[in-house]
């Protein structure tokens, strides 16, 4: 396992995330570098793959306990939610913690020709409704001609 951080950011993505984790440290390394390339191939955006170490890093903390020597304390609880609220920053929507992977709806029928080529797949879910279902042929409505005509109102 290897911990490096070049101070360069912008030019790699893990710099990237260490940069955002606050993991900068050498004498005080959190995450190791395949921690981070998991995190960065999981994930879609760096953010995202900050926030999935900082889950990481408050999962790893919060199951330490509180330790205290002669007048000094370590609240690991504090440290946890700490890197918790971090994670939740960088990723707000909670896509990291609910699902781990970024899920966008998808539309149909957006533009005509999309929408004749559904119509025309017979594998393709139809629609329940559709513009002009109820339209009788030669009926009020279907053609140039006026709604009234050929009607005794």
């Amino acid at each position: 396992m290897t911990w490096t951080y070049t101070g360069r950011p912008d030019e790699n993505q893990r710099d990237e995330v260490r940069f955002l984790v606050g993991d900068t440290c050498s004498e005080d390394p959190l995450a190791q570098d395949e921690e981070i390339a998991y995190a960065l191939g999981e994930q879609p955006t760096v953010l995202l793959a900050a926030a999935r170490v900082l889950y990481a890093l408050a999962a790893k903390f919060s199951r330490m306990v509180t330790s205290s020597v002669g007048g000094v304390s370590s609240q690991c609880s504090d440290i946890a939610k700490a890197f918790k609220d971090r994670a939740k920053e960088l990723d707000p929507a909670g896509i990291v913690a609910t699902k781990g992977s970024l899920v966008l709806p998808s539309l149909g029928g957006r533009s005509l020709a999309e929408k004749d080529s559904l119509n025309s797949d017979t594998d393709a879910v139809q629609p329940s409704f559709w513009r002009g279902m109820g339209d009788i042929p030669g009926g009020p409505g279907d053609g140039p001609e006026d709604v009234n005509e050929g009607y005794d109102w």
